[in-house]
């Protein structure tokens, strides 16, 4: 471990994880509290989360670009230009840049390296009085905080179906957060690769594993969300990529967000022409990825590559969405690799038998099936109580009600206020056996204002919302926000949740996905504690693709409006 923990007084500050927020956080804190006792907990050996060396792979890519996919403080040191494609870049190179970063940032004599505590499992959360008690390594080391944040993610432990007569199954079966630390592709024993999953994780791995020669079969559930939609990595007009296009305030504005309210918000969904115009933008995207797919060519109801197209149009993002990173990535597929769409009915010795009655031989089975909930520490009752995600069955009957009635009443406002929301297209029914996240801001607990979450959402960029998420975080710890009675609080969280459920009728049933929407997320979030420093001047701030060196000057101007301590001046 890096720093001694067993002390009778509170750290100021415990953040568990060492992913990319939970870097953030403390490099946020840090910068305006460098006295103050911080420490990291990291279950694994090396930072990074999903970025960690030990989940990377040569096929594994960034979704996010150069001059994005970076902390404002310190961009990344030019890369080779065999291995950026339209800006897009392998995952590697992040990995090294969070280790580099933890050693240069340094605060009270103590790097962010040294104040990581890793192999601390974090068995038990709990709260005493008015200090945190962090249990650890099968309850073997206590810690103590004044103040806490969690990052330990959305992609954190992986979700492992429980496949029919898996028992029987000869061949290896594993999760793809394990797969890089896996040598199957370089067996010459493993000759017959199956991946389970539509996202864009199993397209990576598929990829992966055809172009490593191995006989490769993609299985995509039948009664699932479906394959995801690969946006092209190339833009169009002023923009050089997929990511300038989309991280802009004008292009952000096509998406129906419940974070902003500007004129042309307005425009495009509530009036009539604003609405066609939209709909209008939106078939032409999905129209432009689906022909540079090619779904329909020769051979591809053979091989089942037609069995790619999703289902549904890639504005309510149902199947998900990626960008495809490789010139060859369609090709590849549709030459080299079977795809099934089909359930499974069993599996047996080296083979999966699907329900159509197809048999799939398989020397290794990757389920690359998602993840569940990391926050077990807390109970079930605490994990309601903070606004966190929870089963159903668990919830105070009382409690559920009264969301339930909130909820029916923010969901009308919703529709009142974005009405293309009202009629979704047909999709696979969501998962409602657990509730929503119920957190202000998607961070902050309405009932304890000493705790908070980064880092539980999906977006497509995640270094620009970890920075607005901490430097929001920092503020709050203040007492540098105006906040709203818990009733006001309440409200909002709930148009929050039922905005996210319509706009992502099959992703939002969590209450946290916005793949569409950090602009306007992030920049509620910098508006909330009173700065402007990212914005631009004139037409720039509404066209201009969003950097990450955008944000270079919140710290600064945070501190120019706090004085010592947080204080507001």
């Amino acid at each position: 471990m890096s720093c001694a923990l067993n002390r009778d007084r509170p750290l100021d500050l415990v953040i568990i994880g060492a992913g990319l927020y939970g870097i953030c956080a403390a490099r946020n804190y840090l910068e305006i509290h460098p006295e103050f006792n911080v420490s990291i907990l990291e279950e694994s050996s090396c930072v990074g989360g999903v970025w960690s060396s030990e989940r990377a792979y040569d096929d594994f890519w960034t979704q996010t670009v150069i001059g994005m996919a970076e902390f404002s403080d310190g961009p990344l040191t030019p890369l080779p230009e065999k291995d950026v494609y339209y800006d897009f870049f392998p995952a590697r190179y992040v990995t090294s840049y969070l280790e580099r970063y933890i050693d240069s940032h340094v605060y009270n004599g103590q790097s962010l390296r040294s104040r990581i505590n890793f192999g601390c499992l974090v068995d038990e959360v709990k709260k005493s009085a008015d200090t945190w008690m962090i249990l650890c390594n099968q309850r073997s080391l206590a810690i103590k905080a004044a103040r806490l944040i969690v990052t330990t993610g959305l992609t954190s432990m992986p979700n492992m179906p429980a496949l029919p007569n898996q028992d029987a199954f000869l061949a290896p079966i594993i999760h793809q957060k394990d797969f890089s630390q896996s040598a199957f592709l370089d067996s010459a024993d493993v000759i017959n690769v199956s991946i389970i999953g539509g996202g864009k994780s199993a397209a990576d791995i598929v990829y992966a594993a055809a172009k490593s020669g191995k006989t490769v079969s993609w299985i995509i559930r039948k009664r699932g969300s479906g394959p995801a939609a690969h946006a092209p990595a190339k833009g169009n007009a002023i923009y050089r990529n997929a990511n300038e296009l989309l991280y802009n305030r004008f292009s952000s504005s096509f998406s129906p967000s419940v974070f902003q309210s500007t004129w042309l918000i307005r425009f495009l969904h509530q009036s009539r022409l604003g609405r066609g115009i939209t709909s209008w933008v939106w078939s032409k995207i999905d129209a432009q990825y689906r022909e540079t797919a090619d779904y329909g060519r020769a051979d591809s109801e053979k091989t089942g590559f037609a069995l790619l197209e999703p289902d549904s149009p890639l504005f309510w993002q149902n199947d998900s969405t990626g960008i495809n990173q490789k010139p060859d990535f369609w090709d590849t597929i549709a030459s080299k690799v079977k795809v099934y769409r089909q359930d499974i009915l069993t599996l047996k010795d080296h083979s999966i038998q699907l329900e159509n009655g197809d048999l799939v031989s398989s020397d290794l089975l990757i389920c690359a099936t998602g993840w569940q909930p990391s926050l077990s520490f807390f109970t079930s009752t605490e994990a309601a109580e903070l606004g966190l995600s929870t089963l159903q069955l668990d919830m105070d009957p009382e409690k559920a009600q009264k969301w339930k009635d909130l909820d029916e009443q923010t969901d009308r406002e919703v529709v009142q206020q974005f009405p293309a929301l009202a009629n979704p297209p047909a999709h696979a029914p969501p998962d409602t056996s657990r509730t929503p996240f119920r957190l202000y801001k998607m961070i902050a607990s309405p009932n304890d204002p000493t705790i908070a979450f980064l880092g539980h959402i999906n977006v497509g960029n995640s270094f620009r919302a970890a920075e607005c998420q901490a430097l929001w975080v920092v503020a709050y710890f203040d007492g540098n926000l105006n906040l709203p009675p818990k009733t006001a609080m309440e409200h909002e969280i709930s148009r929050a949740v039922s905005w996210c459920r319509r706009r992502y009728p099959y992703r939002g049933a969590s209450g946290v996905w916005l793949y569409y929407d950090l602009l306007p997320y992030t920049d509620d979030l910098l508006a909330h504690i009173g700065l402007t420093s990212h914005r631009k001047r004139g037409l720039k701030d509404l066209f201009s693709p969003c950097f990450a060196r955008d944000l270079r000057d919140l710290q600064e101007e945070y501190k120019a409006k706090s004085g010592e301590g947080g204080e507001l001046v």
